[in-house]
């Protein structure tokens, strides 16, 4: 999708956000020691103690004084999962492995998904979102990732495994988001795919609001790099603040894949596996892939599937650009992707939850919306838009803080440039 060159009638202005930045996280060094979870199949879904961190093969930072058991997850679409009881053992500095041989399954089952409170935006393998209570009929058995987005409330997100010709209830009790940070990450070289729990939250630099006060798992992941992991200390209103330089590879035994698509939104999958969302301006950056010929497909709602043969030379990057052509149902729906400036924000269209920005929406029917964004902080942003047919349509909304005196009060200033504003770019499809 094509950057945006200008901002329509914005008015950009100095804001004092109101604040104090937390001391930045120490990266893993020599007193961690390390967790390297490796499936067969890769790109497999990892959850630890109910923490979404990422998809195999994905490093864990353990501290070795915890003896406490670890519950270990890994799931792929399409295999049954497994899971784990892992006590660390691990040294400073070590690293403890484990494998994880995912078993096939070629046979259908349900998945019924709930929420408490009802009506969160629900979302498995990071397909089109419904809304709560949902019944998935004849979905495969075997691994899948359940997420749930509700305004107000921490993102949820299970693995579960759904048996062949059986039947799943997921109950996601939602939390409320009561006490919140926000992160600021920037990385050497810059344009990394930033993730926080597991969850695209944009490349840096960038700024990610309506973070929980807690530990969070970041990965960072960029092309020609070694992944950086580590656990995130958020304090309630404050900025904790990671500025990270990515080692590249020396003695590379895997190679990458860089993937973009026309339009953005598209999900990728390899050799049948998930591994993420193509997104506007930014490819997905698949590392730590096997040499050797792999299959690609990206699917896209409204559009033909695209499907190709990629070799993959360990210590070298693939280059995938995808134009995708629109199915015969195309043409009463289109595309819309909407980042903000932080991220993080919930998004309504049309007063229903939809997600958390950055957000794609792969298939918004023909004509005007209400959009409104809403981030703990800032004032909420609204705005009436008119989706064409057939069109991919991008949004870029700065959020502007509520107010210096109510914003983080009682804390230290720290400066932030700030503006409100929306940018709405638009391609014919296919």
């Amino acid at each position: 999708m094509q950057a945006c060159s200008s901002f329509l009638g914005v008015l950009f202005f100095a804001a004092i956000l109101v604040g104090t930045a937390a001391p930045s996280p120490q990266s893993p060094g020599d007193q961690a020691g390390f967790l390297r979870i490796e499936s067969r199949p890769p790109g497999a879904l990892v959850i630890i103690d109910g923490t979404l961190i990422g998809m195999t093969p994905v490093t864990y930072p353990i501290d070795p004084s915890e003896k406490a058991p670890r519950i270990i997850t890994v799931s792929a679409n399409g295999y049954h999962s497994y899971t784990a009881s892992y006590t660390p053992t691990v040294s400073p500095g070590k690293t403890a492995y484990i494998s994880a041989e995912l078993v096939p399954t070629g046979s259908l089952g349900t998945l019924v998904v709930r929420s408490q409170p009802t009506g969160a935006l629900v979302m498995v393998d990071e397909g089109k979102g419904q809304q709560s209570p949902w019944t998935y009929q004849d979905i495969r058995a075997g691994g899948h990732l359940v997420q749930a987005y509700l305004s107000g409330y921490q993102p949820y997100a299970t693995i579960v495994d759904i048996p062949d010709g059986g039947t799943v209830t997921v109950d996601a009790v939602l939390q409320p988001l009561s006490e919140v940070g926000i992160i600021q990450v920037k990385s050497s070289p810059g344009g990394a795919d930033v993730y926080v729990d597991g969850i695209y939250r944009g490349s840096t630099a960038t700024t990610i609001g309506n973070v929980a006060a807690g530990t969070h798992f970041v990965l960072l992941k960029a092309v020609g790099y070694q992944d950086w992991t580590g656990l995130v200390e958020v304090k309630t209103k404050q900025i904790t603040s990671l500025d990270i330089t990515l080692s590249r590879y020396t003695v590379p035994e895997s190679g990458f894949i860089h993937v973009d698509s026309i339009p953005a939104g598209a999900s990728v999958y390899l050799d049948g596996v998930f591994q993420g969302t193509t997104q506007p301006g930014n490819p997905l950056d698949m590392t730590g892939i096997l040499p050797g010929e792999h299959a690609l497909t990206l699917a896209l709602d409204t559009y033909q599937d695209y499907t190709t043969r990629v070799v993959v030379t360990a210590g070298e990057t693939t280059q995938v650009n995808a134009v995708l052509s629109p199915s015969a149902a195309a043409g009463g729906s289109g595309i819309l992707s909407i980042s903000s400036e932080p991220s993080g924000a919930d998004v309504f269209i049309d007063n229903t939850g939809r997600g958390i920005t950055p957000l794609t929406v792969s298939s918004l029917s023909a004509g005007a919306h209400a959009i409104r964004l809403s981030l703990q902080g800032y004032e909420d942003h609204a705005l009436t838009f008119n989706q064409s047919p057939g069109e991919t349509s991008h949004i870029e909304v700065v959020l502007a803080p509520a107010s210096p005196r109510t914003t983080f009060s009682g804390l230290l200033p720290v400066v932030a440039l700030l503006a409100a504003g929306l940018c709405t770019t638009r391609r014919r499809a296919g």
